[in-house]
Parts: C-alpha cells; sequence; structure tokens
C-alpha cells in the first residue's frame, strides 16, 4: 500500500517538475487552457525511446532516473531502519 502511494506521490511531482522547469515546461498544462494527458505520457516514455535522455545534464527530466532514486531511498531507508531498531528483517 505504501509503496502505490509513493510512486502516486513521485508522479505527481515530477510531473508538477517537469511542467514549471525553465527548460521544459507546458508539458501536461498546455497553455494555461487545457490539460494533456499525452504530453505528460510522451515525456515519461521518452527515455526508452533517445539514449541521449540517459546522459548526466538530463537526468533531472528523465521518469526512470526518479524512479530508481525512488526505490534506492526505500531500500537504503528499510535497512537503517533495520539497523537502527537491531531488528532481523527480511
Amino acid at each position: 500500500m505504501y509503496v502505490i502511494i509513493g510512486v502516486s506521490i513521485l508522479i505527481i511531482a515530477y510531473l508538477l517538475y517537469i511542467q514549471y522547469s525553465p527548460g521544459m515546461g507546458n508539458i501536461w498544462y498546455r497553455n494555461n487552457e487545457y490539460f494533456s494527458f499525452m504530453g505528460a505520457w510522451n515525456v515519461i516514455l521518452f527515455p526508452l525511446q533517445s539514449s541521449e535522455m540517459w546522459n548526466y545534464s538530463m537526468w533531472d527530466i528523465n521518469f526512470f532516473i526518479w524512479l530508481i532514486a525512488y526505490i534506492l531511498f526505500i531500500i537504503l531507508h528499510h535497512f537503517l531502519q533495520c539497523y537502527l531498531l537491531h531488528d532481523t528483517c527480511n
């Protein structure tokens, strides 16, 4: 349940970031007039089509980098919680 909530928050944060970032902008809400779901969807999937999106300078708008960072954060949090609580976690 927490994973679904976390990924949902991640997607919302990512979409807000690319909407208001100076390098992108107007991706899913065009000209303050209408919502473009396909614009957001295409930006999320574009790293699967273009290898240039995996360059370090493009990591801030690459959704999969955000997802990898989120997963690493969750794993690190789990291990730190187990370590600090001296619990035997699986």
